[in-house]
């Protein structure tokens, strides 16, 4: 009984926050729609690799934190770092605890990017477990305070509206351009990569491509 009142607490605290989400998302549509925002994107890889793969992920989505840490290394060791691969890592959050672990990697300095997503992943079963979303920020100011980022920047972060905006529109223009509904989603030089998602299978279409 008691394992089910915990399994209720917490399909109740996501089913809230994705409600809260949708309701960011249906007022950013309606009031922001017409503003121009420069996507801040987390790149990696020469701009003259002859294949560019988007990632979209929700940071508190569990089999986005697999590919990032299991399959993505290998495609960065074989592909990125011989310069024949491009990789985008683009925002598409599920809730509004994704929202905002997003939203703060927007103020971590880039070279302390790839160690911001590396914990963010690795201790997404920390993080993404506190009760409210208060307590989640909290667990995600430890991690990013790892990064450099001091409390003040934080809160700073949390409240900029062009953060939020920048995250909330990579989300939107991937629905409208791609018809994405799930994370993750790889786009592979445009269009997208329906295959399976490990790095065998990865590499025998990046391979094809070459």
């Amino acid at each position: 009984m008691k394992n089910s009142k915990i399994h209720l607490k917490t399909f109740l605290k996501m089913k809230i926050n994705n409600i809260i989400l949708k309701f960011t998302l249906l007022f950013f549509l309606l009031y922001n729609s017409v503003h121009a925002v420069e996507n801040s994107t987390f790149e990696i890889g020469s701009d003259k690799a002859k294949i560019t793969i988007e990632v979209f992920a929700s940071l508190t989505c569990p089999h986005c934190a697999k590919l990032h840490l299991n399959v993505l290394p290998e495609i960065i060791k074989n592909y990125v770092d011989t310069k024949k691969v491009k990789i985008i890592f683009l925002d598409f959050p599920l809730d509004l605890a994704a929202l905002n672990a997003a939203k703060i990697a927007k103020c971590v300095p880039r070279n302390n990017l790839e160690k911001y997503y590396n914990n963010i992943y690795i201790k997404q079963g920390e993080w993404t477990s506190g009760r409210t979303i208060a307590e989640i920020n909290s667990k995600i100011k430890k991690i990013a305070s790892e990064t450099g980022i001091t409390e003040q920047d934080f809160e700073r972060c949390l409240k900029n509206d062009k953060n939020e905006e920048t995250v909330l529109k990579s989300r939107i223009e991937a629905q409208k351009k791609y018809n994405i509904s799930g994370t993750p989603t790889i786009i592979v030089n445009n269009k997208k990569y329906d295959g399976n998602y490990t790095y065998v299978d990865l590499a025998k279409y990046i391979d094809k491509l070459n």
